[in-house]
């Protein structure tokens, strides 16, 4: 069971990861590579944006004002919908608070993310689905 928490909880930050970079990209390269850029001025690489995420906010807020809080209002939306969950709060609320309440559930409800529902084997240690293409006849 130990297992099974610590890959949802890896799965889980792998995932903050991804929708905090996919936020970037829809934003642009040049917002993307000043966010990168900041945050490693300040000690908080890439990869660990999920792992240092209310130090990565504030870092935000300190360099973009108000303006980071699209950035992580975005982050938290898409993240809650990788999960399948419904986004029951708002631009103010507190992410903070959302971002815990998000981490209890996935723990609790064994949640898998969008994205890896295809390689589900590592949390569940059974086999994969594989989708074969659809031959075309001629």
């Amino acid at each position: 069971m130990i297992l099974v928490r610590t890959a949802l909880v890896t799965t889980l930050h792998d995932t903050v990861n991804y929708c905090f970079n996919f936020v970037l990209e829809t934003m642009g390269t040049s917002v993307r590579d000043v966010v990168y850029q900041r945050l490693s001025n300040r000690g908080v690489p890439a990869e660990e944006v999920s792992t240092r995420f209310d130090e990565m906010v504030e870092m935000l807020y300190e360099s973009f004002g108000g303006s980071a809080r699209i950035i992580v209002y975005k982050t938290m939306v898409e993240l809650y919908q990788q999960y399948g969950m419904r986004v029951d709060f708002t631009y103010q609320d507190s992410i903070k608070d959302h971002m815990v309440l998000l981490r209890e559930r996935v723990v609790a409800d064994h949640m898998v993310p969008k994205r890896a529902q295809r390689d589900d084997s590592i949390l569940f240690d059974r086999p994969t689905l594989v989708q074969t293409p659809k031959s075309t006849s001629h």
